[in-house]
């Protein structure tokens, strides 16, 4: 196991003014240098409607066009004397002390509680479980007792207009049901203390390549974004957004409608398509409180995170779970236990965790309690253990990434008071969303990771992604797009060669390769921005 840098037992105290345990330990790193200065702006469409600063770069067919990228909001103040800005001014007691301090401000305390008061559970209007509107097979009770042949399996997109590839996998494709407890908002604000249920599909893969002439078994755990549900319906013509003629800008579309129950599924199947037909066993469960799976709250990532280490535990013993083999076989208990993981132990079987949006998040959090430490961020006194220590994780994807934490918030003005927000839903309804400076703070030991993300991301500026891939020791590769934080909205071609790089990392972190190959080299964040093909998201698209 690897050693933790705070004992068993180290305590963050929650109140005002104490910084408590920190993981950034180490010598203080070397900083990249700062970024070149832009040099000029262009508008974007999704999901910005702004005009955002950018490089002036070459087009392949002649002359120059304006790359725009969100920047960051925080940067340390000249002459600034600590160890590392974004990590040490961004820790989870200093994001308490400021909410302390708006807390105590009538003003701010009004504003920020309206915004947690629409993200509370149910979060109905954010979090719609809308598997089952447009075709009423595969709806089901989340929160009661189910009968797992009534879940979507991949076969039922093999029909049009769906016609989707993830109808390969039907013949290794298990439907599993996992227990986990309540999470802590539901436990003391509600006081809810049954278990609830996590749903979802194992692919069972046929191997990887090992460069040796056999096949190596590998595990890749997928974390969807927000409103991610597995067997939502999505049509293969639904958009995701529509254009205001009146103003230019672009509106997103409610879902579900007539047609689809949850936009980006379709993509998302995709993607685990991708990673199965490399020969990796895929894992994917709608989160707590979405879709497949039961629980009242939606958003606590923190608990998320914990939930994969639950889920490989009954993967290996079958306490908890169920599972529908592909014959129709229902199976639960020990009777479950160790069939699936290419008949590996859980924490022998190689395993990368991935996650979108706020799956990453989740991930996240799942590879700083196995890498760094494991700490109770919702709970009013923090208390931390020492790393779960499970070598045999390999790496993390992550895609529209949260990951670099709460220095990283970009400048824009509907996100400037999101660490506000954070940090109250944690220390007012002990539910963790977006992360503190924990998880970048942890990410040296961190063994490898993959980013793909659009150059105005709302997750995080891209000086963050920069910051979180120079932290990483192993194989690493970032993907960028000239698009938004929803990946579903960029051009098919970015959307291509950010599968085809992702499971290339994956092959190379499960097989021992210490460098991605043919990544596209880039120095600064410039060079990073020109790595982007001259493709678009299309409400962006500049005038020719």
């Amino acid at each position: 196991m690897t050693r933790p840098s705070c004992a068993a037992g180290c305590i963050l105290a929650a109140f005002v003014g104490l910084a408590g345990c920190t993981l950034n330990n180490a010598p203080p790193r070397e900083a990249r240098a700062a970024p070149p200065p832009t040099d000029c702006t262009a508008r974007v469409g999704a999901d910005r409607n702004a005009e955002l600063p950018g490089y002036s770069l070459p087009r392949a067919s002649g002359g120059t066009v304006c790359v725009p990228f969100l920047p960051s909001a925080n940067h340390p103040p000249k002459n600034y004397a600590g160890r590392d800005y974004h990590v040490d001014e961004f820790t989870d007691a200093k994001l308490r002390s400021r909410w302390s301090a708006c807390k105590a401000d009538a003003a701010c305390f009004r504003r920020i509680d309206a915004q947690m008061q629409r993200w509370l559970p149910p979060n109905k209007e954010r979090a719609t479980r809308s598997t089952g509107v447009v075709d009423p097979s595969g709806r089901i009770d989340p929160d009661g007792e189910v009968d797992l042949r009534q879940i979507r399996r991949p076969a039922f997109f093999a029909k049009a207009p769906y016609n989707e590839s993830i109808a390969e996998a039907e013949p290794h494709a298990y439907t599993v049901e996992f227990s986990a407890p309540r999470d802590s908002f539901e436990r003391i604000a509600l006081r809810m203390q049954d278990t609830i249920k996590l749903r979802g599909w194992y692919l069972e893969g046929a191997g990887v390549d090992d460069g040796k002439g056999g096949k190596l078994r590998a595990l890749v755990v997928m974390a969807s974004g927000g409103s991610g549900q597995l067997t939502a319906i999505q049509h293969p013509d639904e958009k995701p957004y529509r254009i205001d003629p009146a103003t230019g800008r672009t509106v997103g579309i409610a879902f579900p409608n007539a047609t689809t129950e949850s936009m980006g599924q379709r993509w998302w199947r995709e993607n685990l398509h991708a990673l199965n037909a490399a020969g990796f066993d895929v894992l994917s469960y709608d989160r707590r409180g979405e879709g497949l799976s039961g629980g009242f709250s939606d958003t606590h990532t923190l608990e998320q995170g914990e939930d994969v280490f639950r889920v490989l535990e009954q993967l290996e013993s079958g306490r908890g779970m169920r599972m529908l083999t592909p014959t129709g076989q229902l199976l639960e208990g020990d009777a479950a236990g160790g069939r699936l993981l290419a008949g590996m132990k859980a924490d022998r079987i190689p395993i990368i965790l991935g996650g979108y949006s706020r799956g990453s998040m989740s991930t996240a959090w799942a590879m700083t309690k196995n890498f760094a430490e494991s700490c109770g961020y919702d709970m009013p006194i923090v208390r931390c253990a020492p790393p779960k220590g499970l070598k045999n994780i390999k790496g993390a994807i992550l895609l529209a990434s949260f990951a670099s934490g709460a220095g990283y918030v970009p400048a824009s003005p509907d996100l400037a008071d999101r660490n506000l927000f954070a940090a109250g839903m944690a220390a007012e309804h002990h539910i963790v969303f977006y992360p503190s400076s924990a998880t970048l703070a942890g990410m040296d030991r961190w063994p490898a990771a993959f980013f793909g993300k659009g150059l105005w991301d709302r997750a995080e500026s891209v000086e963050g992604t920069i910051a979180a891939y120079d932290r990483i020791r192993g194989p690493k590769e970032i993907v960028v797009a000239r698009g938004p934080h929803s990946m579903e909205t960029w051009a098919p071609a970015d959307l291509a060669y950010m599968q085809q790089r992702m499971v290339a990392f994956a092959k190379r972190v499960v097989t021992g390769g210490t460098r991605v190959p043919d990544a596209k080299p880039w120095s600064d964040l410039k060079s990073l921005v020109a790595t982007t093909p001259d493709s678009w998201e299309p409400s962006s698209q500049p005038a020719r």
